[in-house]
């Protein structure tokens, strides 16, 4: 009863600054301006961006989290993996050993102690136990690993992995078998995302070769749009595995509601967008990392987007993100962004607008 009732007084706040606002006057709650906006802050999300002290300067390519585990995962480039503990942003180096160029990350979806590491030039590295220890490489030694996805279905295929021109497949996450790739002639596969309803269905994303899909396990893949980007970044819906988000190197985030056949809806023209995490709490509301702009959001499935208050100067190059639900907490969750300069934490809700727009500042000022 008290959460719901400090929900819908949430709500009245936002339609009564928004009222205020409409009417050319300013709320007496307090608000931040931000790039000649003004936007309101809302109870969690008035946590602003901080630094995991224990990663500043380090360039974080990767970050996952599980809803099972108390642990987030950074991977870092030149140190190896990172570990956060119960949504705290304080990071420890795990003993991963070499290679130490991180490049992907993967847990397991059904058991989440279970994380895997691709590496540049040294395969893949797995940990049973939450990365207190590492196992020698698990497979594809020497290999750059781009992209990995390790799947929940009981269908044969139980992970992916996307090299400098090759895809591979495993059922045990050991053993790896070639599963196509060089006919389509790119130089890397940036990202991987499998349906969590059928391992066989899977997308890959390319280097200037746009998006390909396979519905047999890798055995066939065919093209899916986007001909001729280069893709960093794909997320499927967590209820609708026929939505697709692709970030894209120099065009923007597309998205596809029919499983690849087509991609309507563009956003952050002009922007290159190298992560998205989709709220699985609220699917509407969509996060994107850019190269330069910082981390943008959509509470709209992707129909608009607004800047959210992120770091400056070599933080403003975003990698990756990831999504942690602090142990018993319904409402707050915490969004870490992967940059040049560390990793980065804020709170948000997904029951809400954690940044609402309001109106221009120079309207509020009555011109």
């Amino acid at each position: 009863m008290g959460r719901n009732f400090s929900k819908l007084v949430l709500a009245l706040v936002i339609l009564a600054t928004v009222f205020l606002a409409s009417e050319g006057r300013v709320a007496t709650d307090p608000a931040v301006t931000t790039a000649g906006r003004v936007y309101a802050s809302l109870d969690c999300a008035v946590g602003w961006w901080e630094q995991g002290g224990d990663t500043e300067g380090l360039a974080i390519y990767a970050l996952a989290s599980h809803p099972g585990s108390p642990n987030v995962y950074a991977g870092v480039w030149g140190e190896g993996v990172y570990r956060a503990i119960s949504g705290a942003n304080s990071w420890y180096q795990t003993p991963l050993g070499s290679p130490t160029d991180i490049a992907s990350l993967a847990i397991d979806p059904t058991s989440p102690a279970v994380v895997y590491a691709g590496t540049k030039g040294g395969g893949i590295k797995r940990s049973y136990n939450g990365g207190d220890n590492w196992g020698t490489a698990t497979g594809l030694e020497d290999q750059d690993v781009w992209s990995l996805a390790v799947t929940a279905t009981v269908t044969s295929i139980y992970a992916y992995a996307g090299t400098a021109g090759e895809i591979y497949t495993s059922t045990n996450g050991i053993d790896w078998d070639l599963a196509g790739g060089t006919e389509i002639g790119t130089d890397n596969f940036y990202a991987l995302v499998v349906d969590p309803q059928d391992s066989r269905a899977a997308y890959v994303g390319t280097k200037e070769k746009g998006v390909y899909r396979t519905t047999d396990g890798g055995v066939g893949w065919t093209p899916s749009g986007l001909s001729s980007m280069t893709i960093r970044a794909l997320t499927l819906h967590p209820d609708d595995s026929e939505i697709i988000y692709a970030g894209t190197l120099s065009h923007g985030i597309f998205k596809s509601t029919d499983g690849g056949a087509s991609w309507p809806v563009n956003g952050l023209t002009g922007k290159a967008v190298l992560a998205i995490a989709i709220n699985p709490r609220n699917p509407e509301f969509v996060y994107a990392g850019t190269y330069g702009g910082g981390v943008w959001v959509s509470y709209n499935g992707g129909d608009s987007w607004y800047p959210m208050s992120e770091p400056t100067g070599r933080a403003n190059l975003v990698f990756s993100l990831a999504l942690f639900t602090p142990e018993e907490e319904d409402d707050c969750q915490v969004l870490y962004a992967g940059t040049t300069d560390g990793v980065w934490a804020r709170a948000v809700m997904p029951v809400c607008v954690s940044y609402l727009p309001l109106v221009y500042k120079g309207y509020l000022a009555g011109q």
